[in-house]
């Protein structure tokens, strides 16, 4: 018997032992469990905190540059607002036809996305006109009569536009593209 009972003894030890490690691991586990919840918890909570920031102060894209107060300030397109156009006069003119097409007519649309800059542009339409037709006389067929000359002129345009603007004290940028709608050399 002396035998049984110390194999009992050796048995209960191992029992209490047992038990206090699991009670540990469980104490462990529900720290763990409590802690990941909380981080969730918290991140959701500041996912919804910079939901709420962000949709009760959007601000569109800042399409200015940092220029002097002497320049016009219009104030920032509305969110999501469409681009306006302005239309420009079909531009007919002479050009280096070397043997070939001499005259060319142009026909272009200026977009922008401030609805203020569209009433400027009629005021600022001579001046627009005066830089464009030169740009175009200077033209040759060649240049022309390549495959993205359309898009290389409107490139050219819209740079020569946004100097006119600069020139009037307005921020060039607020003129987005210069869109090409005719095109024909005769």
């Amino acid at each position: 018997m002396a035998k049984e009972e110390v194999k009992e003894e050796a048995v209960e030890p191992k029992k209490g032992k047992g038990l206090l490690i699991g009670l540990i691991a469980l104490v462990v586990v529900l720290i763990i469990a409590i802690a990941v919840l909380a981080v969730m918890f918290m991140g959701s909570a500041k996912d919804e905190e910079d939901a709420t920031v962000n949709s009760a102060s959007y601000k569109p894209i800042d399409r200015s540059v940092n220029y002097s107060p002497v320049y016009r300030q219009f104030q920032q397109p509305a969110p999501g607002s469409p681009p306006q156009y302005f239309d420009m006069e079909q531009f007919v003119t002479n050009f280096k036809g070397e043997g070939k097409a001499k005259h060319l007519a142009v026909k272009i649309k200026l977009m922008t996305y401030y609805p203020e800059l569209v009433t400027v542009f009629g005021e600022l339409k001579p001046l627009v006109v005066d830089k464009v037709l030169a740009t175009l006389r200077r033209k040759t067929y060649t240049e022309l009569s390549q495959d993205d000359a359309q898009e290389v002129l409107a490139a050219e345009i819209l740079q020569i536009i946004r100097a006119v603007l600069d020139e009037q004290k307005i921020y060039p940028e607020t003129l987005d593209k210069v869109l090409v709608e005719r095109f024909v050399m005769q």
